[in-house]
């Protein structure tokens, strides 16, 4: 029998569920969070970094050489599969630190990406609500590429392993797998392309906003509207306890009040 995950019982790092999240998002995205009851995910394959998913030559010839001889083309094989499981593998990413960062900010503004919420390991965990996806949550683990021996092959593995120079983003993932290939699919000459086909830009997963949310933040650069607006936006759900906090990052130390 080929071992194309030969690592199954593999689980990512958890945190303490103490431990701080923040998702920096769009005001649209938020309010979708809010309209839909649901975070969204969306696939794997679409995601900026290229490694995404991907495995190092020496784990593809490690899975390849598990492969009858008489197959042809075994590593090609192998990269069509892993190929398939990014297009039918979905992420919600979440930076874990207990405070906000400048950097952070400085990549999501760019993008559009003016409100964060704020969150627990705990809380996300009890706010996500049962689905018929599989889901894994855990840590990233920053590694070298260069050295197979880090890397761990099973169904969701792959996308909790990222290389070193994204060591700064200090990521939490959330990871749905859809992946369900017929039995020997594996030397399926049309598997991938039949996957990338029907594969869906992302999926929408149940969450219970109220356990979700904590506290939301406002970027440093935009306008205090913004605030007042997020403010109404929570009001109109029932949410009003909720704090919404402008960054800390727009703080004046030579505003000294009345002195």
């Amino acid at each position: 029998m080929v071992e194309i995950f030969p690592e199954e019982d593999w689980k990512p790092a958890q945190p303490s569920s103490s431990d701080h999240l923040w998702r920096y998002i769009d005001f649209t995205q938020f309010v979708s969070v809010l309209e839909k009851d649901a975070l969204w995910y969306p696939r794997a394959s679409e995601f900026f970094d290229s490694y995404e998913g991907a495995l190092p030559d020496s784990k593809i010839k490690q899975i390849a050489n598990g492969i009858p001889n008489h197959i042809s083309n075994r590593e090609d094989k192998v990269s069509r599969y892993y190929d398939a499981l990014r297009n039918s593998t979905y992420v919600s990413c979440w930076h874990q630190r207990s405070g906000e960062t400048a950097a952070m900010w400085q990549v999501y503004q760019n993008k559009g990406k003016e409100v964060a919420i704020r969150t627990t390991i705990g809380d996300f965990n009890a706010a996500i609500e049962e689905d018929s996806l599989e889901i894994t949550n855990g840590l990233v683990k920053y590694i070298n590429y260069d050295n197979p021996r880090e890397f761990i092959t099973n169904k969701t593995s792959p996308f909790f392993f990222k290389r070193s120079s994204f060591r700064h983003e200090e990521e939490f993932r959330s990871v749905v797998s859809d992946f369900d290939p017929p039995e020997g699919s594996a030397i399926d000459e049309d598997f991938a392309k039949k996957v990338a086909d029907n594969a869906k830009p992302g999926v929408p997963i149940p969450v219970d906003k109220e356990k979700l949310i904590n506290e939301v933040y406002i970027s440093p650069v935009a306008g205090g509207w913004l605030e007042g607006l997020v403010e109404d936006v929570l009001k109109t759900h029932n949410m009003s306890d909720i704090n919404v906090r402008a960054s800390s990052l727009t703080e004046n130390p030579f505003d000294n009040g009345d002195r």
